[in-house]
């Protein structure tokens, strides 16, 4: 389900886009968070940023729980550290 209302059902509850567009509207939004996730990092120190991107962004798409929740926060920084860690390993191997 996207954001964008394209009706009413009989009680006034609204009816959000669904398809591609609706896919459309769920990555642009979170493209949107993330840039905005990573710009409020910058004033930390190199080494806190990424924590805090990754907990910023998480909040962030909860505000809008109904279109963008897949994973429980838990699982979300567990598989986005996980992510990180193999990150750093292979930029250390290259190096």
């Amino acid at each position: 389900m996207g954001f964008s209302i394209v009706g009413r059902t009989a009680d006034g509850s609204p009816i959000h886009i669904e398809g591609l567009r609706g896919a459309v509207e769920r990555n642009t939004l979170r493209y949107y968070l993330a840039v905005e996730a990573y710009l409020g990092a910058l004033a930390l120190p190199p080494a806190q940023r990424p924590e805090r991107r990754l907990q910023a962004w998480f909040d962030a798409t909860e505000r809008h729980a109904r279109q963008l929740h897949e994973l429980e926060r838990d699982d979300y920084l567990a598989m986005k550290r996980r992510e990180l860690a193999r990150l750093a390993a292979g930029s250390a191997a290259a190096n």
